[in-house]
């Protein structure tokens, strides 16, 4: 069994898992897909494309690509890129 990254991390929740997209973005390519239940380290989060209510993507820690939040549960404090501030706590 894999170990759980440092935190901050995410878990996919959607059953049919999540695309790994190189820009925030579902324009973007695709490269990569995370399975189900699968976690993976989260660098931090950005306003981008809504997807379903959730205007939150996170921008993956150990590999390249961006994941929309509405698919993936986070643990842990997930900042906002150096400098920047968009006055939620949440995520």
């Amino acid at each position: 069994m894999a170990s759980t990254p440092s935190q901050p991390y995410g878990t996919v929740v959607s059953e049919i898992g999540v695309n790994v997209r190189e820009l925030p973005s579902t324009d973007s390519p695709r490269i990569a897909v995370l399975p189900y239940r699968s976690t993976i380290g989260l660098k931090y989060k950005v306003r981008a494309q809504n997807i379903d209510g959730n205007h939150i993507w996170y921008l993956l820690r150990d590999r390249p690509g961006w994941v929309t939040a509405r698919y993936v549960d986070n643990t842990g404090n997930v900042g906002l890129p150096d400098g920047e501030s968009d006055g939620e706590s949440a995520g």
